[in-house]
C-alpha cells in the first residue's frame, strides 16, 4: 500500500505532468484542428470554383454545338456539302474548337468516313442527347469529341460534332495547387485522369480505381476517386507515396459527367505543428524536474504525523480505548489532529462503557431501568437515541401485545371476505368471457357485411361502366341512322332525275311518232321503235314513282328510328347518372360498415381487457384469503414472543 508521502509526491507530480501534457495536447489539437479547418474551408470553395469554371467552359462548347444543330444549314445540308465548310470553320474559330463537322443519321461525317460503330455516336443517337467521347489521341494530341444531336420532328437526323483539346483541363488545374506538394486533377466517369499538371499522366493514361484491384497500396486513393465518379461533393484523406493528403472534390455538372479534385499535403501544412509539439514536450519535462524536490519536502512534513495518528486509529478500530495518543511538536494542523484524536478516544471510552451497560440490560429483556447519564456534544444525539430506543421498544411491545389479538380476529374476517370476493370474481370472469364471445361473433358478421357491401359496390361500378359502353354504342347507332337518312335523301334526288328522264323520253317518243307519220311508209319502222320507247318510258316512270314511294317510306321509318334512338340515348344517360348516384351511396354504405366494424373491434378489445382485469381480481382475492390466514397465524406467534420481555 502506498504511503501518504508517496501519494502527495505522486499527486503533485501527476497534476503538474497531466496539466502540462493536457495544455500541450489541447494546444496541438487546437492547432491541428485550426489547420484542418482552414484547409477544409479553403479546399471546398476552391474546388467548387474550379468545377464551375470547367462547367462554364464546357457549357460554351455545348451551346455552340446545340445552336449549330438547330440551324437550317446543318439540318438541310449533307455532311460533305461545300456550303457547310465556311460555317463549320467559323464556328470552330469563334468557339475554340479544333474542328467542327456534321454526321448524318447513318454515321457518315464531313470527312467522308463512317463513325456508326463508335460508342459516342451510338450513345448520342440512342439517347438523342448531347454526348462527349472518352479522351483519346488523334495522332498529335489528346482530345475530346463533343456531339449535339440534330432532331427533326422528334427523329434523329444526325449530329454536329466538335473536337476540343484536353490540354485546357490541365491549364485550369495547374494553377489550383495548394502549397508546393499539392496538385489538382480531373477524372472522367470511368476514373481516368483527364486533367493534371503533369500532362504525361494524361497522355499515358492513369486510373487508380483499376490499379487498386492489383495494388492495395492505392486502395484509399481509389476509394476517394470512386466517390468522385459517383458525383459526390465532399472531402477525403489518403496516403500517397508516404505523404498524407487532404483532398476536396466536386462534380462538374453538365453532359460531361466529370469530377475535379484539389489535394493538399498535410505534412507541408502541419510542419509548424510538429515544432510546437516538441517545444511543449521540453517544457513539460522541465516543469516535472523542478516540481520533484518540492513534492518530497511537502510529503514528509505531512505524512509522518499522520502516520502516527493512523497507527493509533488502527488500535482504536481494534477496540483499544486505553493506549495514549502520540504527541507532535509542530504547531500546524498535524498537532491539532493528534490532540483531537486524544479527546476523541477519552470521550468514546466514557460513552462506550455507559452504552454497553444499558444495551446489555435491554439485551437481557429488562426494560425496567431508567437511563440517567447525560452525554456532551454530538454524543447527546446518541443519548437521545438510546432513550428513544428504550422508550419506543417498551411502548411498541405493549402495543404489539394488544394489537396481536385484534389482528388475528380481523385476519379471519378478511379471509372470509376474500373467499367471497374470489367466488364473485370467478362468476364475473365467466360472464365477461360469454360477452367477449358474443362481441367476436358480431364483429365477424360486421366484417362479412362490409365485404358484401364492398363487392356490391364493385358490381355497381361494373354495371355503370357497361352502361357507359352501351351509351357509346347507341350514339354510334344514332350517327348511322343520320347517315342512312342522308343517303335516302340523295336517292330521292336520283329518282326525281329518273322521272324527269322518263318524261323527256316520252316527249321524244311522241315527237318521233309524229315525224314517222309524216314520213309515211318510210317511217313505219321508226314509229314502231318510238312506240316501244314510249312504253319503256312509261314503265320507267311507274317504276321510279314506286321506288320513290318506297324510299319516302324508308326515310319516314329512318326518321322515326332516329327519334327512338335519341330517346333511348337520353334514357341511358339518365340511367348512367342514377347508376353513379347508386355507386356513391353504396360506397357510403361500405364506409359506414367499415367504421362500424372498427368500432366493434374496439369494443371487443375493451371487453378482453375487462376480462383480463376480472381474472386478475379473482386471482388476487384468492391470494388475499391465503395471506389473511397466514397473518392470523403470525399474530399468535408474535403474542407469544412479546410475553418474554419484562415491562413496567
Amino acid at each position: 500500500m502506498k504511503s501518504i508521502k508517496s501519494k502527495i509526491q505522486i499527486s503533485m507530480l501527476s497534476v503538474v505532468l497531466i496539466g502540462s501534457v493536457l495544455i500541450g495536447v489541447i494546444t496541438a489539437l487546437l492547432n491541428a484542428s485550426g489547420i484542418d479547418d482552414v484547409m477544409t474551408k479553403t479546399l471546398g470553395p476552391a474546388t467548387q470554383m474550379a468545377a464551375d469554371a470547367v462547367e462554364w467552359k464546357m457549357g460554351s462548347y455545348w451551346t455552340a454545338l446545340q445552336e449549330a444543330a438547330a440551324s437550317d444549314i446543318f439540318r438541310d445540308s449533307l455532311p460533305t456539302a461545300p456550303e457547310l465548310v465556311p460555317v463549320r470553320d467559323d464556328i470552330a474559330q469563334r468557339n475554340g474548337f479544333l474542328y467542327v463537322g456534321k454526321m448524318d443519321a447513318a454515321g457518315f461525317s464531313s470527312t467522308g468516313d463512317s463513325y456508326a460503330d463508335e460508342e459516342y455516336f451510338k450513345q448520342c443517337k440512342a439517347t438523342m442527347q448531347p454526348y462527349i467521347s472518352d479522351i483519346f489521341n488523334d495522332g498529335s494530341q489528346m482530345i475530346f469529341l463533343l456531339e449535339a444531336p440534330i432532331i427533326v420532328n422528334g427523329r434523329f437526323e444526325g449530329a454536329v460534332y466538335g473536337g476540343i483539346s484536353a490540354d485546357f483541363l490541365s491549364d485550369i488545374v495547374v494553377n489550383l495547387a495548394m502549397g508546393s506538394s499539392g496538385v489538382a486533377y480531373v477524372l472522367d466517369d470511368q476514373g481516368n485522369v483527364i486533367g493534371h499538371p503533369d500532362r504525361s499522366i494524361v497522355t499515358e493514361g492513369s486510373n487508380l480505381i483499376a490499379a487498386a484491384q492489383s495494388d492495395p497500396s492505392v486502395a484509399d486513393v481509389a476509394a476517394v476517386n470512386q466517390r468522385m465518379i459517383q458525383g459526390e461533393t465532399g472531402f477525403g484523406t489518403y496516403n500517397f507515396y508516404g505523404d498524407n493528403k487532404l483532398v476536396g472534390f466536386a462534380p462538374i455538372k453538365g453532359y460531361q459527367r466529370w469530377s475535379i479534385a484539389i489535394e493538399a499535403s498535410q505534412r507541408e501544412f502541419k510542419s509548424t505543428l510538429d515544432r510546437s509539439i516538441l517545444l511543449t514536450i521540453l517544457v513539460v519535462v522541465l516543469v516535472v524536474l523542478a516540481s520533484f524536490p518540492i513534492a518530497v519536502l511537502v510529503g514528509r512534513s505531512i505524512s509522518n504525523p499522520i502516520q502516527s495518528c493512523v497507527t493509533r486509529l488502527e488500535k482504536l478500530a481494534d477496540g483499544d480505548l486505553h493506549t495514549p495518543t502520540p504527541t507532535v511538536t509542530s504547531r500546524d494542523e498535524t498537532a491539532k489532529l493528534t490532540r483531537a484524536l486524544e479527546t476523541t478516544v477519552l470521550r468514546l471510552n466514557e460513552v462506550a462503557q455507559d452504552v454497553s451497560h444499558h444495551l446489555g440490560r435491554m439485551a437481557e429483556g429488562d426494560f425496567r431501568e431508567t437511563i440517567s447519564r447525560t452525554y456532551a456534544g454530538d454524543f447527546a444525539a446518541m443519548e437521545r437515541s438510546i432513550r428513544a430506543i428504550h422508550s419506543s421498544l417498551q411502548n411498541m411491545l405493549r402495543q404489539i401485545s394488544q394489537s396481536a389479538e385484534t389482528v388475528s380476529s380481523s385476519a379471519d374476517k378478511v379471509s372470509t371476505g376474500a373467499m367471497s370476493l374470489s367466488q364473485g370474481a370467478t362468476e364475473q370472469a365467466s360472464a365477461v368471457c360469454q360477452l367477449s364471445s358474443t362481441a367476436d361473433s358480431i364483429a365477424e358478421t360486421a366484417r362479412q357485411t362490409a365485404a358484401a357491401a364492398e363487392e356490391a359496390g364493385q358490381f355497381v361500378n361494373q354495371a355503370g361502366a357497361q352502361l357507359g359502353v352501351s351509351v357509346e354504342y347507341v350514339k354510334d347507332l344514332n350517327s348511322a341512322m343520320e347517315k342512312i337518312s342522308s343517303s335516302a335523301s340523295e336517292i330521292g334526288k336520283i329518282i326525281d332525275t329518273i322521272e324527269n328522264i322518263a318524261f323527256q323520253t316520252n316527249i321524244l317518243a311522241l315527237n318521233a311518232a309524229v315525224e314517222a307519220a309524216r314520213a309515211g311508209t318510210a317511217g313505219k319502222g321508226f314509229a314502231v321503235v318510238a312506240d316501244e320507247v314510249r312504253n319503256l318510258a312509261s314503265k320507267s316512270d311507274e317504276a321510279a314513282k314506286a321506288t320513290k314511294e318506297l324510299i319516302e317510306g324508308s326515310i319516314a321509318a329512318v326518321t322515326e328510328g332516329g327519334q327512338v334512338v335519341r330517346q333511348v340515348t337520353e334514357s341511358l344517360d339518365k340511367t348512367s347518372s342514377i347508376a353513379e348516384n347508386v355507386t356513391v351511396k353504396v360506397n357510403s354504405v361500405v364506409e359506414s360498415v367499415e367504421g362500424q366494424t372498427a368500432a366493434i373491434s374496439q369494443v371487443t378489445e375493451g371487453i378482453n381487457q375487462i376480462s383480463d382485469v376480472v381474472q386478475n381480481t379473482s386471482a388476487t382475492s384468492e391470494q388475499s384469503a391465503a395471506t389473511a390466514q397466514d397473518l392470523s397465524n403470525q399474530s399468535r406467534l408474535m403474542n407469544e414472543l412479546v410475553r418474554r420481555f419484562q415491562l413496567n
